[in-house]
């Protein structure tokens, strides 16, 4: 089994809603520059290990962006487990965090770090991307980083959460690089849950892309429509947020954001609040397994949550989801 045993962040500038609402993440004015080695050691402290003690020690480093920059981080502190550079878009952290758990579940490190940052200096505040709004618009770029530790169950000294299942794959658009194809989501999903022995009906909370653009939201909740067509009931729905509605899009930092929400649900029994755009748009059709998250509490509180999961979509045509349940 594998678990995420640690957690940090960051975001820049104003924010809708409580930093606190995220575990392990601060808020500033503006990114240092040497911002993202401070995260990842405050991720291993989180999950109770020191940066420095683990030297020549097999921890893997799987970071959005170009190999070059993973690399630098593992020399930092003498790490020699395995480095990857993921550049696929807004779907690198979801990807990054996929493949650093099959690289713990084959063995090729004890520990995974996975790093995901977008810095954007200079861009302005623009009350986020209103996504699934009539009047949906795509935001500008924001600023922000995450960092999640990951181990083998039986070695970590901390468990947030652990890794029911998860699936990354091309969607398979009819035409062009594009990647919109319904068919492609609806099969991503189902094969995310075979691989997490999960049906719809037992997520209590889905963490949406929903960039804000009137055609890749439809598509993308068209995609959910009918994978939860025949799941739950309208006593116990899906809830579906998005921290893109009050942020804007962290590109690829953006689904290990959402893989935050996701642990701050399972800790503290509160699904964290999305500054929704209202009215929705007309165009979306949703069943009655699945509604609209303000924020709601969940009955009995910190581990009475089920599983949860995210969605990210990359603009050349990539999907990743990852399914999270409680550690315990």
């Amino acid at each position: 089994m594998i678990v995420v045993s640690g957690i940090s962040g960051a975001l820049v500038g104003p924010l809708p809603w409580p930093i606190a609402t995220l575990p392990g993440f601060s808020q500033l004015a503006a990114a240092g520059n040497d911002w993202l080695p401070d995260l990842v050691e405050a991720a291993l402290a989180d999950a109770g290990r020191a940066a420095d003690d683990l030297a020549w020690r097999p921890v893997g480093v799987f970071r959005t962006g170009d190999s070059v920059s993973a690399c630098s981080l593992a020399q930092r502190w003498d790490w020699v487990g395995p480095v990857l550079g993921i550049d696929v878009e807004c779907a690198g952290g979801l990807v990054a965090f996929l493949l650093a758990a099959d690289a713990l579940a084959l063995r090729q490190c004890d520990i995974a770090v996975v790093v995901a940052d977008n810095i954007a200096a200079g861009t302005a505040w623009d009350d986020g991307c209103a996504p699934l709004a009539a009047a949906a618009r795509e935001g500008a770029a924001r600023a922000g980083a995450a960092v999640l530790v990951l181990e083998r169950a039986g070695e970590s000294l901390r468990r947030r959460a652990r890794l029911a299942g998860g699936a990354h794959r091309r969607l398979g658009a009819a035409g062009g690089m594009v990647g919109l194809s319904v068919t492609g989501m609806v099969e991503l999903l189902d094969h995310a849950f075979e691989r997490a022995s999960l049906a719809p009906a037992d997520l209590g909370y889905w963490e949406l892309h929903a960039l804000g653009t009137p055609l890749g939201d439809a598509v993308e909740i068209s995609a959910l429509g009918r994978a939860w067509a025949n799941a739950g009931s309208e006593d116990r729905p899906t809830r579906l947020g998005s921290h893109k509605a009050g942020f804007g899009h962290l590109e690829t930092a953006a689904g290990l954001v959402s893989l935050a929400r996701l642990l701050a649900w399972f800790e503290r029994g509160a699904i964290p609040p999305t500054a929704w755009h209202r009215p929705f748009s007309p165009l979306l059709k949703f069943p009655p397994s699945l509604t609209m998250s303000d924020g709601d509490l969940v009955a009995g509180g910190p581990g009475s949550a089920g599983a949860a999961g995210c969605f990210a979509l990359s603009r050349s045509g990539l999907g990743a989801v990852v399914l999270l349940a409680p550690a315990d």
